[in-house]
């Protein structure tokens, strides 16, 4: 028998017209395989992505389509399975997909029946709509405008009204309570959405009645950082200071035994005090007393919003001298045992902060008369490590520099005070500047002259430390013009720095020569002063130096010969645009020589006779 392993000719021409035309086919069909690993890689990511997707999609599905309690049930828990991550991209994707316009539906659906037993659902819900809501602040504002403003803002209210007053050990409501709460603060992530809470009266009043309740701390916890998210919102002012309640509660929040409680609190009344009217805020004891509180606290960070608060109220005018004697003056005892003793240098530079808001034309005095506090600034404000401390404590001087004139009592405490601080030597430079500004009022003149030590430390300061020579040369010109026209007794080292002074020869120094000139022949007229300074050699020969030297032309805003007999009173503002860069006319030769002249005539009666000579 013979076998053969030919095909019939049907089968072979069906077999080769099948194989052409997948060849043929293959020719115009793009081909669709990765060309690479990374495209590889891509195409399976979007392929996962996709099944996700649809995944969501159909638990959404679910739940919107869900008509009884059990499938509803069936399908939220899925859905929490589904939702309970932090991946906020893929949340964005939930809200994207409807995930809380769903769950809103059915929460509406189950709050509308009233009926009894539906708390584990409710549970649920809120907890799969928290979830949902750890999205962007892009997709929150999705989320409440697809939802709508009433049901997003409204329901959850509903929900704390409804169960914050149960029994404590009830199996739902705390967990409710602190979901709801979770949610607003996810929505504060969204700017828009936080200002409208922040309008919103309902939301504010019902975490107002959390922290009244009886509820346990860890629900507290949330509703105090609601609002203090709230509380820092522009249009805070509008509503949550009327809310009923409201800073009564953080009161009472901030007397908790419980750290984080506390530490919500002193945050919201931080925020309140940057956002609202002070003066409102200034004018109730018991917020003051809680901020006070809060500062004696162990733990830095309810102490720096304390702290805070505080230096926020005290920006206030009308505040200031109120705090500076609070309680007879606790809240500056606090401050300076802050600066003195705390270890965290944010706080006592924030203590010097609040130091320095406090200081006012009103609160000056009071402050400079309270026991141990210019002291303390002054040996901080020279001795510091930490230049920011130096910075603010020097501030703090400045200012009540300011405000304190002779006719006050407490004048010659803060003149002490700031002599104290030339010790430090950054510190020279600002309290000079401050003496020089003391100087400039003609009330202070008698006093500065009279006080030990300040004319000669004048002297020193000009000799040794050039930075600050022409401060320190016109606060004596300024204290040599006292206000009954009469001038001090010059001692050596005030003549020896005025000397010095009228000595050099830099052009930049040329408004230093000239103040130091002046000064001279102002002290002069006194004949005690007169009969020491004709025995100087070294001043007449600096003065004869200066009468004969053809100096440059320097710019100023009047000529010397104009201001030649002028006192500091009339020559200040001249002084000032000079020192400020203003042009105007122009100092000759002259007029240098010709102040020096005065002067040697007037220290020498017949100088010009012998002159000529």
């Amino acid at each position: 028998m013979v076998f053969s392993t030919r095909q019939p000719l049907s089968e072979l021409a069906s077999t080769i017209s099948t194989k052409t035309t997948e060849k043929v086919c293959e020719l115009f069909t793009p081909d669709t395989r990765p060309k690479s690993l990374s495209e590889y890689a891509r195409r399976e990511k979007a392929l996962q992505r996709a099944k996700v997707k649809e995944a969501i999609e159909k638990r959404i599905l679910k739940i919107t389509a869900a008509d009884n309690r059990s499938d509803l049930i069936v399908a939220v828990e899925a859905a929490c399975l589904k939702f309970d991550h932090f991946d906020k991209y893929s949340h964005d994707e939930e809200i994207d997909l409807g995930a809380s316009e769903a769950l809103f539906f059915q929460m509406e659906n189950i709050l509308s029946k009233k009926r009894t037993g539906n708390d584990a659902i409710i549970e649920l819900i809120v907890s799969a709509l928290e979830m949902v809501h750890r999205c962007t602040s892009p997709f929150i504002k999705i989320s409440v405008k697809r939802v709508g403003k009433v049901r997003a803002f409204q329901i959850p209210c509903q929900l704390v009204e409804k169960y914050v007053n149960y029994k404590r050990n009830h199996a739902h409501a705390g967990t409710i309570v602190c979901l709801v709460a979770k949610l607003f603060t996810n929505y504060t992530k969204a700017t828009g959405v936080m200002q409208r809470m922040a309008e919103d009266y309902d939301i504010i009043l019902a975490m107002v009645h959390v922290l009244e309740s009886n509820m346990d701390d860890w629900v507290k916890m949330e509703a105090v950082n609601v609002l203090a998210e709230l509380a820092y919102s522009e249009e805070t002012n509008s509503v949550m200071i009327h809310v009923d309640g409201f800073i009564d509660a953080l009161t009472v929040c901030a007397y908790s035994s419980n750290t984080k409680i506390k530490e919500g609190s002193a945050r919201a009344f931080l925020n309140l005090a940057t956002a609202m009217e002070n003066e409102k805020f200034g004018k109730r004891d018991d917020t003051i007393d809680v901020l006070f509180a809060c500062l004696r606290e162990n733990f830095n960070t309810t102490r720096k919003c304390a702290i805070g608060a505080l230096g926020n109220i005290s920006a206030c005018e009308q505040n200031k001298i109120r705090l500076v004697n609070y309680r007879n003056g606790e809240l500056v005892k606090i401050l300076l045992f802050i600066i003195s003793s705390d270890l965290s240098n944010d706080l006592r530079k924030d203590a010097i902060g609040v130091l320095s808001n406090l200081a006012c034309s009103e609160s000056a005095s009071e402050l400079c008369n309270h026991p141990e506090f210019l002291t303390t600034v002054a040996y901080y404000a020279a001795n510091d490590k930490e230049e920011d401390i130096q910075r603010g404590s020097l501030k703090v001087l400045r200012r009540l520099s300011s405000y304190v004139d002779a006719d006050k009592q407490s004048h010659p405490i803060l003149i002490k005070a700031l002599l104290k601080t030339l010790t430090g030597k950054n510190a020279v430079k600002h309290v000079i500047a401050a003496v020089r500004d003391q100087a400039s009022k003609p009330k202070n003149r008698k006093s500065l002259a009279n006080f030990p030590g300040l004319l000669d430390a004048l002297g020193i300061i000009s000799i040794d430390v050039e930075f600050a020579r022409g401060n320190a040369i016109r606060s004596m010109l300024f204290i040599s013009f006292l206000e009954d026209g009469s001038t001090f007794v010059a001692s050596t080292t005030v003549l020896a720095a005025l000397t010095a002074a009228a000595s050099l020869t830099n052009m930049k120094d040329i408004l230093t020569r000239f103040a130091a000139i002046k000064t001279l022949k102002k002290l002069a007229l006194k004949e005690e002063n007169r009969k020491v300074m004709e025995k100087n050699s070294s001043l007449i020969l600096a003065l004869k130096w200066a009468a004969k030297k053809a100096a440059k032309i320097v710019v100023i805003t009047d000529t010397l010969t104009e201001l030649l007999n002028a006192s500091p009173d009339d020559m200040i503002d001249t002084l000032l645009d000079v020192i400020d860069g203003d042009k105007g006319k122009e100092i000759r030769d002259d007029d240098l020589a010709a102040l020096a002249n005065a002067t040697l005539s007037t220290i020498i009666p017949d100088y010009d006779r012998l002159d000529q000579k």
